[in-house]
């Protein structure tokens, strides 16, 4: 039996003053999926999502939706006011939205735990990026939603939280509907994908499946739109070399033709190809011979008392991708300024070659917060800017980054993210540079400037650095790795095999934990002063990673039904019943995070 739709989007048109953003978009979303929403920014994906969620009204169309549909929105900015608790967070919000007040203790508990958060009266001002986006979320999900609806959940977290979140996700039984440009995040979670692009018919394009389901179907329906366009081309020109032989008698079979040839131009003026809006990005290259640009010996950098990187060595040459990778706050933007000049190692030392040229993309996009206008930031003086020893003027140039000539005369400050990105492209591509540094570059980038962008930085001539969290641009454009964890610093040939090693030593802590509960450092020496043997998997031990995963399976289940019981209204008015549900819960989770533990160390000792 085909599941249920929940809300159901027909023939709907929406502008923003006098922008066009969609006409005409039908949609159903259903019980149980997860649809991904992509599109060029501007395209209207965040509007879609408000419009859902009943923040924005449509212009034109119907929207209808199951009786007692409950639906929770996720903006992409974190806002939390200052000097309050999580608890207090997740329960003025469901205060707000007329919860029942016998309720409310009950679902702050599951969706504070559910989320993590192992105090509930931790203050808001305290949390990290990664945290601040599990509180939304939880606060969302605290009001038990049939649909889910997220704006770029991964802006700004780590690749560990993204990971994280990916699992979390997957695990929801409600409908979930979720913008994103990460399209390892996409690839892994959605069951539909659906293109906003005013080309295609009806202003959309979805497709069932994973990302790259949708790419292969998207490429089909190109090929077909652009077999259409040829066959109107090739008709329209026909027709119009008969319009201007002339029409020697004015018949009704005559005058049928040329309203036929004025249709069939019309037709022709309305089909574009979907990839008309692509930034023009290419980088500038000193095509500078130095060998090395950068060389770092034995390189170390405390701050505040702790170790953030040790004994790191490695060189930056003309052709070098390199990666920094690593969880907040493990030093990356600090690693970053030691390479640079910006702060002296603790130990070691970082030569530069002389004169060295740096264009910089910060994550901060500090240069485009100033109060002067887009043609200003672009064009300092003059009223052309100088690419590649060709003279372009600057509505042209702007142009090319998708900026109309009304933009030159708006302030860069109160440009949109998408938009200040693309403003920063276009004045860091007339700089040559020895290294292009770019710090979290995805963020506010729709996927289609990612792939012009990947595409210029594997043929940048020069040396690149990037730190980002965007796994597939780091596949993409081949980078080495140097990957930080717990003062660690370590050189990887690619992400996979960071992420490999990543995942090596997850497990070895894990052992590392268990042995040390027993009394003994699982490298440590045994009592004749040799190193301790890895134990071979034992007969019981085999056995028992034989039915482990059915163990789990069961466990989860029980898990399952805790947390349906837990949703029953009746139960809010049992204090004993819920406290007896509660700690049930915090058991069984236990038991499932001790099960997975288990698991992973018989794999381990096979």
């Amino acid at each position: 039996m085909p599941p249920s739709p929940l809300i159901t989007l027909q023939t709907i048109t929406k502008s923003h003053g006098t922008k066009p953003l969609f006409a005409g978009l039908s949609l159903v979303v259903a019980e149980g999926e997860r649809l991904a929403l992509v599109g060029n920014n501007g395209c209207g994906k965040s509007t879609l999502l408000q419009v859902m969620a009943g923040v924005e009204e449509i212009d034109d169309g119907a929207i209808t939706s199951v009786k007692g549909l409950h639906t929770a929105y996720v903006p992409q900015q974190d806002s939390f006011p200052s000097g309050v608790t999580v608890s207090e967070v997740v329960e003025e919000a469901l205060v707000a939205a007329k919860c029942d007040p016998a309720d409310i203790a009950r679902r702050i508990s599951v969706a504070l735990g559910e989320m993590g958060f192992r105090d509930n009266d931790t203050k808001v001002d305290t949390l990290s990026g990664g945290w601040r986006k599990r509180l939304s979320i939880a606060t969302a999900l605290a009001r038990e939603p049939d649909l889910l609806l997220l704006d770029e959940p991964t802006n700004h977290l780590d690749i560990d939280s993204i990971v994280w979140l990916e699992e979390f996700i997957s695990s929801l039984r409600c409908a979930v509907v979720f913008v994103s440009h990460d399209r390892y995040f996409i690839e892994n979670l959605a069951t539909r994908v659906l293109e906003i692009n005013r080309a295609y018919p009806g202003g959309a394009l979805i497709a069932e499946g994973s990302y790259s389901a949708f790419l292969e179907y998207r490429e089909q329906v190109r090929a077909q739109m652009e077999r259409h366009r040829a066959t109107l081309q090739n008709k329209v020109r026909r027709e119009v070399e008969w319009l201007r032989q002339g029409v020697k008698a004015r018949t009704t079979k005559s005058q049928s033709r040329i309203d036929e040839a004025h249709r069939l131009m019309g037709e022709l003026a309305k089909v574009s190809a979907p990839d008309a809006a692509r930034a023009g990005i290419e980088f500038s290259s000193s095509r500078r011979k130095t060998k090395d640009l950068i060389v770092a010996e034995g390189v170390s950098q405390s701050r505040g008392g702790k170790e953030l990187f040790r004994n790191l060595t490695l060189s930056i040459s003309p052709g070098t991708r390199l990666a920094i990778v690593g969880p907040n706050g493990s030093g990356k933007t600090t690693l970053i300024k030691t390479l640079f000049g910006e702060l002296p190692p603790t130990t070691g030392t970082v030569q530069q070659a002389n004169n060295l040229s740096i264009a910089l993309f910060d994550q901060a996009r500090s240069a485009a917060q100033q109060d002067i206008t887009l043609k200003e930031f672009l064009c300092p003086e003059g009223d052309s800017v100088l690419f590649q020893g060709e003279s372009i003027h600057v509505a042209g140039w702007a142009a090319r980054f998708l900026f109309s000539r009304d933009h030159l005369a708006v302030s860069v400050a109160s440009l949109s993210g998408g938009e200040k990105a693309r403003a920063l492209l276009a004045r860091i591509m007339v700089q040559k540079a020895d290294i292009l540094l770019f710090d979290e570059p995805t963020n506010d980038l729709d996927i289609a400037t990612l792939e012009v962008l990947e595409e210029s930085l594997e043929s940048f001539a020069g040396g690149v650095i990037i730190v980002t969290h965007d796994r597939y641009l780091l596949d993409k454009i081949g980078c080495s790795v140097v990957g930080l964890s717990q003062g660690n610093a370590q050189l990887f040939g690619d992400y996979p095999q960071w992420e490999l090693a990543r995942r090596e030593q997850r497990k070895q802590e894990r052992q590392r934990d268990k042995s040390t509960k027993m009394g003994q450092g699982i490298n440590g020496p045994n009592s004749s002063g040799t190193a301790t043997q890895k134990p071979k998997l034992s007969r019981t031990d085999a056995k028992a990673l034989a039915s482990i995963e059915r163990d789990i399976s069961s466990a989860e289940q029980r898990l399952a039904k805790i947390q349906g019981e837990l949703s029953d209204p009746v139960i809010a008015y049992n204090a004993i019943k819920l406290s007896e549900l509660c700690t049930a819960l915090n058991e069984q989770q236990s038991k499932i995070d001790a099960l997975y533990q288990r698991w992973e160390e018989l794999e381990a000792a096979k």
